[in-house]
């Protein structure tokens, strides 16, 4: 409380009866000057030495700067209209009293009448009243304190939920409201928020005041939460750039908006683009509530395409002055590293957008794919598998293990080839394309190399979504081993045609598992027969440049699989086991006299 003290002695007394009155103010007045005078020069010399002013063991400790900063920013009350205040004139108490500052800024005093007062400090009206009674009291001493500080209106503007003009009764809490309680009573920030330079509009000052909040949230620094005024105005500005740290600090705190829901839109590579009201989740036993997040935002919209670049999501979000927000987010690297603050908090109004890739990287789709991100599908697929597969066509592919929401991942590029009967032998893995159809309408063309998954690299099979067209080329050459790797792979059929003709038990097609060597296939026909060539075979083949090859085998049962004497056979091979020579012989001979044996068969018959 702020006083102005002043002796008061009465200018003029006209009256012979109060002499005696009179010689003993003039006493009292003569001592008072004295303890004024003493009092003075105490004041002058600890001001003019300050060490004398600090405690022993402290001398020369600077004040802190927080402090310096909070008595720059704790300006002294004003008064204005409905402030209610009390008057003490020093033995006048026929001045003395309570007064009501009026509507138009101004108190009726004894003898001085109206007088302004809106606007000035304590100390400020008490000179002034001071100075008017100074016309009838010789150094007049006089006291003025408040007794009821008046409603104070507050102006809360910017990055807030409810922005607009509070009104704050001090008539309770006798306590003037801070900056945060400003902003709780206008609903919260907006996580467009920039808390680290909150501006405060003072009259009388042409400067705004600028406060920390960050500090007043991480490091308690109360100095930062400066009390307000009856006309201040808090400006929450739009921050320029944002960072996952900051947003998770106002949601954390009591400073955040407390809503039940957010309604946002998520568009572009999800499963069920749309609008969606996203449910804020509690944060403790005081009832706060936490924003929900961009991941809570992308499985309820279903989750991301194959499609979508995760890299480069970017979150639009609407302001209360100027542009909207744009953030980009990389929730790849949520996805790979655990960085949680790329998962930013949503708000009401903001739009995710979900683009799509334009060139495919298979390690992170299958970073994607294996993730809860990812869309979980509860039903079939359909695809289209053309080109070098046993059952080229349209198929309706299943999901992977389903989970305990009736989804699964997506099904992958080695199930629909799977589903299509399996590659060919004549297929070139290292060129498999998929065409796609974006959200957009546009197409994405995707190169996959099943020869990389054959050396371990899983990423290779693609997950696939619906309308996804596979191609599978014809290989120009191959190379055998190459060949006997593909024949034992998943996606290859689980067992291959032969066809053995000839001179063979059951000659014909021959079902046998893959890289099945000549040996096994001759014994799965059942072998040679009596007028078989048992040392020598023909394996005809059809390559995939579409020539035609056929060389001789010697056939020994008793060695290994080997390339020359056991070679491993190819789907759709051929084996030609011809007669031997006595055989060939024998019918050669039969064919000659067969027309003889003919004639001697009409001579029996006359006879």
């Amino acid at each position: 409380m702020l006083k102005k003290v002043v002796e008061p002695i009465p200018a003029k007394n006209f009256s012979s009866s109060s002499m005696t009155r009179n010689h003993h103010f003039r006493s009292r007045a003569l001592y008072t000057r004295w303890v004024v005078l003493t009092l003075l020069a105490c004041a002058y010399t600890v001001q003019a030495n300050p060490i004398m002013a600090q405690q022993p063991g402290k001398l020369n400790t600077p004040i802190k700067p927080p402090l310096l900063a909070q008595r720059r920013a704790e300006t002294a009350y004003t008064l204005g209209p409905g402030d209610r205040i009390r008057l003490d004139v020093f033995n006048v108490p026929e001045y003395s009293g309570e007064f009501q500052v009026l509507v138009d800024g101004t108190i009726n005093l004894p003898i001085i009448g109206s007088l302004p007062v809106e606007g000035l400090t304590l100390e400020g009206a008490s000179d002034n009243i001071s100075n008017q009674y100074a016309r009838f009291l010789k150094r007049p001493l006089v006291t003025v304190s408040l007794l009821a500080p008046r409603p104070l209106k507050i102006g809360v503007s910017g990055e807030v939920s409810r922005p607009g003009s509070y009104t704050v009764s001090l008539a309770e809490s006798r306590q003037f409201p801070t900056v945060t309680q400003a902003i709780q009573l206008a609903g919260g920030t907006t996580q467009a928020a920039n808390i680290r330079s909150v501006e405060i509009l003072r009259r009388g000052q042409e400067k705004p005041i600028y406060v920390n909040l960050v500090d007043v949230l991480q490091k308690g620094d109360l100095s930062q939460d400066i009390t307000l005024r009856d006309g201040d105005t808090v400006f929450l500005p739009t921050a320029v750039y944002t960072n996952g740290t900051d947003g998770s600090i106002i949601a954390s705190s009591t400073l955040a908006a407390q809503t039940a829901g957010s309604k946002v839109a998520v568009v572009g590579e999800v499963s069920r683009p749309g609008t969606y009201l996203l449910k804020a989740e509690p944060t403790g036993p005081n009832s706060t509530v936490r924003p929900p997040t961009l991941t809570q935002a992308i499985l309820l919209a279903g989750g991301f395409t194959p499609s979508a670049n995760t890299r480069q999501i970017q979150v639009r979000r609407l302001t209360r002055n100027g542009p909207p927000q744009v953030f980009n987010v990389n929730l790849l690297q949520l996805l790979q590293s655990g960085d949680v603050a790329q998962d930013i908090l949503l708000q009401e109004g903001d739009t995710v957008l979900i683009p799509t890739r334009t060139d495919v990287n298979a390690a992170e789709s299958r970073t994607i794919a294996s993730s809860t991100l990812a869309t979980q599908t509860s039903g079939p697929i359909k695809v289209d598998l053309v080109g070098e597969v046993f059952r080229p066509g349209t198929y309706a592919i299943k999901p992977q293990a389903a989970g305990a929401n009736g989804g699964g991942s997506p099904p992958t590029l080695t199930d629909a080839i799977q589903t299509a009967g399996g590659i060919k032998p004549t297929a070139d893995i290292r060129t498999i394309r998929v065409r796609r159809f974006t959200r957009t309408g546009n197409e994405q063309v995707i190169d996959v190399n099943l020869w990389q998954l054959l050396q371990g690299d899983v990423a290779q099979d693609l997950s696939l979504q619906e309308g996804d067209i596979i191609s599978v080329p014809v290989a120009k050459q191959m190379d055998p081993k190459e060949a006997e790797a593909l024949a034992m792979a998943s996606f290859a059929p689980n067992e291959m045609v032969v066809n053995i003709v000839g001179e063979v038990t059951r000659p014909g097609p021959v079902k046998v598992p893959p890289n099945t060597p000549l040996n096994q296939a001759l014994l799965a026909a059942g072998g040679f027969n009596i007028r078989a060539r048992k040392t020598v075979v023909s394996l005809v083949r059809l390559n995939p440049d579409g020539t035609v090859t056929e060389r001789n085998v010697n056939v020994d049962f008793s060695q290994g699989i080997g390339s020359e004497t056991n070679p491993v056979l190819h789907n759709n091979d051929t084996i030609v086991v011809r007669r031997s020579g006595l055989t060939a012989v024998t019918d050669t001979l039969g064919t000659i006299l067969s027309p003889v044996g003919a004639f001697f068969s009409i001579f029996n018959f006359f006879r």
